[in-house]
């Protein structure tokens, strides 16, 4: 009886371990994440609103395809840019906001972040500082112009030269945010 139990229990794994359902993986991981191929190399993944319109989208490299691996992690900036104003074009953006073009630093990551009116696109990409920037930094002094000091920015129309100066940045993902559509998930936390 023992070696039957056994080879029903090996039939038993076996069958599950190749009969995996959606229905199984959705129990044990979640609700799978759409994503979209905009271009060769770039995957999008949206998020809604609670009235169903996009409100933020990440664009990032496209790892694998059916018959290719990609092993780049950055995204392409020719392709990157195409694909940007394919999905927003600039009159859907609005005028350009103060701190436009502006990066944060911290952590190893860097964001920069091209705020509009309607619309805000933040490209993000990792550094690693060498051990001796922090010396050299010391014996350096900024100075500059009083920050409170400096005029409003005019409001701007956007153009086709926006993201220039992340051309020769390493940005890894892209995340557009709307401005004015909470995502349901923004929603539920600020209840």
């Amino acid at each position: 009886m023992c070696p039957k139990f056994a080879l029903a229990m090996v039939l038993l794994c076996v069958s599950s371990a190749l009969g995996q359902r959606p229905s199984d993986f959705e129990a044990k991981y979640g609700k799978p994440v759409i994503s979209y191929l905009v271009s060769e190399h770039i995957w999008m993944t949206p998020d809604y609103s609670a009235d169903g319109q996009v409100c933020r989208m990440r664009l990032y490299p496209r790892r694998l395809g059916s018959e290719t691996d990609y092993l780049g992690s950055q995204l392409l900036f020719p392709e990157l840019s195409q694909v940007l104003n394919e999905i927003l074009p600039l009159q859907l953006r609005g005028s350009k906001k103060d701190g436009f073009g502006q990066t944060s630093l911290g952590g190893g990551t860097a964001w920069t972040t091209y705020e509009y009116e309607n619309v805000s696109f933040s490209f993000i990409s990792s550094y690693k500082l060498s051990p001796d920037v922090l010396e050299k930094a010391k014996t350096k002094v900024l100075t500059g112009p009083d920050p409170e000091g400096l005029p409003l920015r005019k409001k701007t129309p956007p153009s086709l030269d926006d993201f220039a100066d992340s051309k020769n940045s390493q940005t890894e993902i892209v995340t557009i945010r709307w401005s004015h559509r909470p995502c349901t998930s923004e929603v539920k936390l600020q209840q």
